[in-house]
């Protein structure tokens, strides 16, 4: 008997532990928690009303009139509800002069595709990557020992977040999603994500922070701050560091919310590069030859 509890002890050290990393890490919870001690979030939720449109634009939300008869939205659903640029106060992007030259062209791109890495990495359905994901649709909260797991509806997404303590896996392995580790801090989960996937010279073959261009280099580092407010409410800010792209930490912030529709099901929203964009290539090609070339934008309509 004492031979077997010997043997048993490290495995059962070992989840003790991991129980007491969690539990004191989520001091101040009053709500239910997981078997290993962390605050409960689990279920599905989604970017709240106020950051509508924000995947397009960060700074200007989307989009025009046209535009929304064509994707059958609806028409007053332009610009954006809040300002989710909250650091620095302007709610602008603070690039460095060579990056906005960099985004201005894929700006212009973006208006008048002749290639597909000219159009947005979303409209070839590639991963979002961190923040832009939590902007895109809803997203199913998992939670078991040790780690947070995230399932985004868009084109079967997800992140695995160890909260074990675990160190990151070596620089030099980008992930199109980053690489990103976990604590609680009592009602909040503070996740932090780096060695994401980078392009080093068009700035286009990776993920962008949103559809206008946002660009980063290797050295992008974001940590976001999950604040539970209550069972249907979570404060949501991420905070965007890279000193090669733009000249200071920057930070978004809005509302997430639980969607209580009973029985809410993912839609199945499959994807694949080059999906409905020859026509815009072309109409791309003869705006060229016309000579109307100029920076996508919204501020203009």
């Amino acid at each position: 008997m004492s031979r077997r509890s010997f043997c048993t002890t490290p495995a059962l050290a070992a989840l003790f532990a991991l129980a007491w990393v969690a539990e004191a890490g989520a001091q101040g919870w009053t709500g239910p928690r997981t078997p290993d001690g962390q605050p409960d979030i689990q279920g599905i939720w989604e970017a709240g009303p106020g950051a509508n449109n924000a995947g397009h634009s960060l700074e200007e939300g989307c989009c025009d009139a046209e535009h929304n008869r064509m994707q059958n939205r609806r028409a007053d659903n332009i610009g954006l509800r809040q300002q989710i640029i909250v650091d620095p106060p302007n709610g602008r992007i603070p690039f460095q002069p060579w990056a906005a030259a960099r985004r201005q062209e894929h700006l212009i791109n973006l208006d008048a595709p002749t290639e597909l890495q000219h159009i947005e990495p979303e409209d070839r359905c590639s991963l979002q990557g961190v923040p832009r994901s939590n902007l895109r649709g809803p997203m199913q909260v998992l939670q078991t020992a040790g780690q947070v797991v995230i399932l985004y509806e868009w084109v079967h997404a997800y992140r695995v977040i160890p909260i074990d303590g675990r160190p990151f896996a070596p620089q030099g392995t980008p992930l199109w999603q980053g690489d990103a580790r976990g604590r609680w801090e009592g009602r909040t989960l503070v996740v932090e994500t780096r060695n994401f996937r980078h392009d080093p010279v068009e700035h286009n073959k990776q993920p962008w922070i949103d559809s206008h261009g946002t660009f980063y280099s290797d050295a992008l580092r974001v940590v976001e701050r999950w604040a539970v407010v209550d069972a249907n409410t979570i404060d949501y800010e991420a905070t965007i560091e890279d000193p090669k792209v733009f000249t200071q930490p920057w930070k978004i912030a809005y509302q997430i919310e639980r969607v209580r529709q009973r029985n809410y099901e993912f839609l199945e929203e499959a994807c694949w590069e080059g999906v409905s964009v020859r026509n815009r290539l072309d109409a791309g090609r003869l705006a060229r030859k016309a000579g109307k070339i100029r920076p996508h934008s919204h501020s203009e309509q």
